[in-house]
């Protein structure tokens, strides 16, 4: 029950952001400012003030992050780390195009971490669908960007091997 009352709040947030991003003050000034059927035009000045208050709260009203999970499946200090991790990435992202896939250098490691989960659940779920290919995965706390949490429920898992997936166009 908790973390369904976590995925609705995070969804909620994700569709404010998407409201408060789509209706913005600059985007209704453009709007306004638009020459009506009549040819009457609406002129609007502000304070120089005022704008950068407006943004101001427009940037601290949308969160950029929350607490989620991803699943690390490689994660070394070693030589040739980085060139390991290039190639784990890639392949990953071959075999599993619809689960977005992250390098990351966390000194003085280089890690390979996959998914946007919001529970331990669903990030568990998530490597149970490739712990075969990758033995050594686990899960881990991260911080998720709303927008990758936004693509990653847009994109479309195949319903069968051969079937590739598909992202919506923008």
């Amino acid at each position: 029950m908790k973390q369904l009352m976590k995925m609705a709040m995070v969804l909620a947030m994700m569709l404010i952001a998407g409201v408060a991003h789509a209706q913005n003050i600059e985007s209704m000034r453009k709007s306004l400012a638009k020459r009506s059927m009549e040819g009457n035009n609406i002129e609007i000045t502000e304070d120089t003030n005022t704008h950068e208050a407006v943004r101001a709260a427009e940037s601290m009203a949308t969160p950029s992050k929350i607490s989620g999970y991803r699943v690390v499946i490689y994660f070394d200090n070693g030589q040739g780390a980085s060139d390991k991790a290039s190639s784990v990435l890639s392949g990953f992202r071959s075999r599993y195009p619809h689960i977005n896939a992250y390098l990351v250098y966390e000194s003085p490691y280089f890690k390979v971490s996959v998914g946007d989960c919001v529970t331990m659940e669903e990030a568990l779920i998530l490597m149970n669908s490739f712990i075969g290919d990758y033995p050594k995965a686990f899960p881990k706390r991260e911080d998720i960007r709303l927008t990758d949490l936004q693509n990653a429920r847009e994109t479309e898992v195949p319903t069968s091997p051969t079937e590739e997936a598909t992202t919506p166009q923008q």
